[in-house]
């Protein structure tokens, strides 16, 4: 809300923005990207560009908060190891996990209020869950297909790809478990939980293209 030059206020409703949690291999960067593209393509020339932020959400991260890029390698979203972080923060190698991932919301929700972001991982859902403006997605599929989907996005063999598949899950889950207190299946965190075996990429991305088009008018009504 803010006052027009003549006195009376004036009420405007944000632009929308996206979370995205996933299942490791669900093809959640695919689908940013085609997303975003999709809506820019609707909007036109009007407004700011639709942007994914995923791993360079943390170079965001770094600026807001005029932390040293070294950093980086310690703020994983899967890290294997919290015991690992631990001695670090104890060692004084880096800030405290817990501050890190403060610093992490912050720039979260900053994104989210401007809008027109696609936000993927990092308990963003979580984060900005009191935001009518933002639509919470989680990605899902057959454990088969997300391996195969690993494999190749990666050029590894099926047996590393299960392994990576598995332990980023776990690490993830711990992540959402570790610092927000919540189970990352849980699906009343989400609006809608997606199964992406039962759609293709172009299909899915003009199903909440569309949604997240109206996404304002719905809230609001």
């Amino acid at each position: 809300m803010f006052k027009a030059a003549l006195g009376c206020e004036v009420f405007f409703t944000p632009d929308p923005a996206v979370t995205i949690s996933r299942q490791t291999g669900a093809g959640a960067i695919t689908f940013g990207v085609s997303l975003a593209r999709y809506l820019n393509d609707k909007a036109g020339d009007r407004g700011e560009p639709w942007t994914v932020f995923d791993k360079n959400l943390i170079r965001h991260v770094l600026e807001d908060h005029g932390l040293p890029a070294y950093l980086e390698r310690h703020m994983p979203e899967d890290s294997p190891s919290h015991l690992k972080d631990a001695v670090g923060d104890l060692l004084g190698l880096h800030p405290p996990n817990w501050e890190l991932v403060k610093h992490t919301g912050e720039t979260i929700g900053r994104l989210a209020k401007q809008g027109r972001c696609i936000l993927v991982g990092r308990a963003a859902n979580i984060i900005t869950r009191d935001m009518p403006s933002v639509l919470h997605l989680r990605l899902v599929g057959p454990i088969e297909h997300r391996v195969a989907h690993c494999a190749e996005y990666y050029g590894i063999t099926k047996e590393a790809a299960l392994d990576r598949v598995r332990k980023q899950d776990r690490a993830r889950r711990r992540y959402v478990l570790a610092y927000y207190d919540e189970e990352i299946d849980d699906p009343t965190n989400y609006h809608l939980v997606i199964n992406v075996d039962s759609f293709t990429t172009p299909a899915l991305t003009q199903f909440i293209g569309d949604i997240v088009s109206n996404w304002n008018k719905t809230t609001a009504a």
